[in-house]
């Protein structure tokens, strides 16, 4: 959430010197390829975009996008064990079930093209194309009790030092998109698109990162929103 914080903030203050700009949000989904022949066929994560429209001319506009999708966990259970603070405890060693969590901030940017209307004006397709950056984090999520169910442990256990909690991945590419939208006049717009997008460059920094499910090299992205015009 620290980079959509500040993705805002940063628009915020380029677009209030502008004369002329169209700043909206909505509902996103988006759906990556099981390109790791795992067992997870529900490869969608749902979120949420702001963007904002800087108009070059009557159906050209420099265009940025900020969406964050929620967490979702991997498929795949996994059983590790976890000891007690406490060598008194008894018993002293516990399994305990968790499943890895990702979550998503993206960024994109480029320009846009409309076909039809003007951006501003009735109903008309648009297409474009640009450069996309994205932050995640994925998380290691235990469950509360042992894999018994009976024993509520993470007061009087700990995991094992070595095992990393969290991770960030960092991925780097471009994007297609092509949507249609409605201007209703002294209103706003209702629009909808679908974005590609390719990867160029995907990173982790440790074993946890590299442990979810939602990566592939090609996802597509499905929103639908509101925007409106500032003059």
């Amino acid at each position: 959430m620290k980079y959509f914080s500040l993705f805002l903030i940063a628009i915020f203050i380029q677009s209030s010197a502008l004369a002329q700009f169209s700043f909206g949000g909505g509902l996103s989904t988006t759906k990556f390829f099981n390109s790791q022949s795992i067992q997870n066929q529900n490869l969608l994560m749902p979120g949420l975009h702001a963007h904002i429209e800087i108009p070059r001319s009557g159906d050209v506009t420099l265009y940025g996008r900020v969406a964050y999708l929620f967490p979702k966990a991997n498929n795949n259970t996994l059983t590790s064990y976890v000891t007690a603070i406490n060598q008194n405890t008894n018993p002293y060693i516990l399994a305990v079930n968790s499943r890895y969590k990702t979550s998503y901030v993206s960024l994109e940017g480029g320009n846009r093209y409309y076909i039809g209307n003007d951006y501003d004006n009735g109903f008309s397709g648009y297409g474009g194309s640009g450069i996309v950056v994205t932050f995640g984090t994925v998380r290691r999520a235990y469950e509360p009790t042992d894999v018994s169910g009976q024993i509520e442990w993470e007061q009087a256990y700990q995991t094992d030092p070595a095992d990393a909690t969290e991770g960030k991945l960092f991925a780097l590419g471009g994007y297609l998109q092509g949507g249609l939208k409605y201007t209703i006049p002294a209103l706003g717009t209702i629009y909808s698109d679908v974005t590609l997008n390719y990867l160029l460059l995907a990173n982790g920094n440790n074993n946890t990162a590299l442990a979810t499910e939602y990566i592939s090299p090609l996802y597509f992205n499905f929103s639908l929103g509101f925007k409106k015009d500032i003059y």
